[in-house]
């Protein structure tokens, strides 16, 4: 069974005692109607097209039907990655008030953001095995392109960690997102995902940027 969630344009959603950051970045009602979310976005999916064809550290591990970038797109120089840096540091201040409360800035006056970040472009039929991330607090994407996207397929599916809840029935189990340009979420990164499938005869691209980020605790920052 699956619960489908419909949230505002920024919200910390508290799942299982697990919270979920979501912001419609490029939605009507967000900041200046979402223009210049919708253009940093087309700026992005334009350089993640270019880079594609000669990354030679793009890979295919977790993914089917689809391809994963470099994990160094947030050094790139371009306005539009700085725009998506400060779109994950807003993220991870989001969910580290929501887990700490009063105590959240002593963490962030102390440490810096760091993260990491890569492209993933599924194509027909594209698809991501259940997984979770390491070396990091907290991970999410950000949709670029959202082709072939439907209430039942190319969904962002976040599990319930909590196996026991789940062997008594007292959970649906899985909450699942349905993507659309500029929707950011982010979680911890331990929690289990994956990436529903497309209908193999649709052949709408979809592309998202995925990350991990961390507190350093020796300098550096996203």
């Amino acid at each position: 069974m699956t619960q489908t969630a419909t949230r505002p344009p920024t919200v910390v959603l508290t799942t299982w005692e697990t919270p979920i950051y979501q912001a419609g970045l490029a939605d009507p009602d967000a900041a200046d109607g979402g223009v210049l979310a919708r253009e940093m976005i087309g700026t992005l999916r334009d350089l993640i097209l270019e880079a594609e064809g000669h990354d030679s550290g793009a890979h295919t591990f977790g993914v089917i039907g689809a391809q994963k970038s470099s994990m160094d797109i947030l050094k790139w120089s371009h306005p539009a990655v700085a725009w998506l840096r400060s779109q994950i540091r807003d993220a991870v201040s989001a969910m580290t008030h929501d887990v700490l409360a009063e105590r959240a800035p002593e963490v962030e006056n102390k440490y810096p953001v760091i993260a990491e970040a890569w492209a993933v472009v599924y194509r027909s039929g594209g698809s991501h095995r259940l997984h979770t991330h390491h070396d990091s607090i907290y991970s999410g994407t950000i949709y670029i392109e959202c082709g072939g996207v439907s209430a039942t397929s190319g969904n962002l599916q976040l599990f319930d960690p909590r196996p026991a809840a789940i062997a008594r029935g007292v959970t649906p189990g899985v909450l699942s997102l349905q993507p659309r340009p500029g929707l950011l979420v982010a979680f911890p990164s331990w929690l289990p995902h994956s990436v529903q499938a497309t209908q193999h005869t649709d052949s709408g691209l979809r592309i998202c940027i995925a990350f991990n980020a961390s507190y350093s605790q020796t300098g550096g920052q996203a």
